[in-house]
């Protein structure tokens, strides 16, 4: 407990890195491992995507479960279901236990059910271990309620349409708190500079008000504005778009998320020297940092 009597919710990444993990000496700093957070407030953990590092988070949770000979209980809520955001799954050790219960959160409005996407990226074709192998009780529910409880969190989310195949983005509150995750959505078409239509000035404003005033905004910032030009449709926001929307909504921290896997920590270092005095973020007061894997932010 501090001092006012709440207790702190703690945001821990475990894999920062877009597309494709990217280990190696130029990495260490930001980590090579895609993504997956974790949202906990008291004994209430939840899990945000499953990239590969959900597999060190699954040792942890493993580790702590068996010096409290307690069973897990855990949510993962997935934003979409690109290889670099499920591609852990098949490596999260609690899965394949008995007394695990994990209940995966993800869109509604997939091509495909999410149950037949997560189930076939097990096929044998491409991984020597089925999906019945996962012996936990896992139930798949498509989100349907604008919100949802868990705990002490209230858990709200929207669909984003700026990323191929779509994606969603979550906010979840605590205490008077809010963390939102929203990651993999190409804010410059809605955003940039060129002249929008009004269905993009509707998703703009719509943007704004979900991030509105958050305490932590965890977005995609896979590119610098040199950069983008070249990968416009890829799904992915340029930095300084992200950097304006966030101030321009009022976002307390703002955590740069889905590092471009070409991108070394020394570079990353670059990008944040001179984006930290840029595009209002000094006149905001906003807290601007590089989302690093191992790092755990106290809200």
């Amino acid at each position: 407990m501090n001092a006012s009597g709440r207790t702190k919710t703690l945001v821990t990444f475990w894999g920062t890195r877009g597309s494709i993990s990217t280990p190696g000496r130029i990495t260490e700093k930001y980590g090579g491992n895609t993504p997956c957070v974790t949202v906990t407030h008291n004994d209430t953990t939840v899990i945000v995507d499953a990239g590969t590092g959900i597999r060190n988070l699954g040792l942890e949770l493993l580790r702590e479960a068996n010096g409290k000979g307690s069973p897990l209980n855990l949510h993962l809520f997935l934003s979409h279901t690109h290889w670099d955001h499920i591609q852990g799954l098949p490596f999260f050790l609690p899965a394949y236990r008995e007394s695990t219960r994990l209940t995966i959160y993800g869109s509604s409005k997939k091509e495909r059910f999410l149950a037949s996407v997560l189930k076939g990226q097990m096929d044998y074709e491409y991984f020597p271990v089925s999906m019945t192998a996962l012996t936990a009780d896992i139930r798949i529910q498509e989100m349907t309620a604008e919100r949802m409880r868990l705990g002490p969190m209230e858990i709200d989310w929207e669909e984003q349409m700026y990323h191929p195949a779509g994606s969603l983005r979550y906010g979840f509150n605590i205490e008077g708190k809010r963390i939102v995750f929203a990651t993999d959505i190409e804010l410059d078409l809605i955003f940039g500079e060129r002249k929008k239509t009004y269905k993009e000035a509707v998703h703009a404003e719509q943007y704004l008000s979900f991030i509105e005033g958050a305490d932590l905004l965890i977005a995609d910032g896979q590119f610098t504005e040199e950069e983008y030009p070249d990968r416009i449709g890829w799904g992915h926001s340029s930095i300084p778009v992200v950097l304006k929307a966030a101030c321009r909504a009022g976002v307390k921290q703002l955590a740069i998320f889905h590092h471009d896997p070409q991108h070394s920590d020394k570079f990353l270092d670059e990008i944040w020297m001179k984006s930290r005095t840029r595009n209002g973020v000094a006149d905001h007061g906003m807290d601007l940092f590089w989302a690093r894997e191992g790092m755990t932010v106290a809200i």
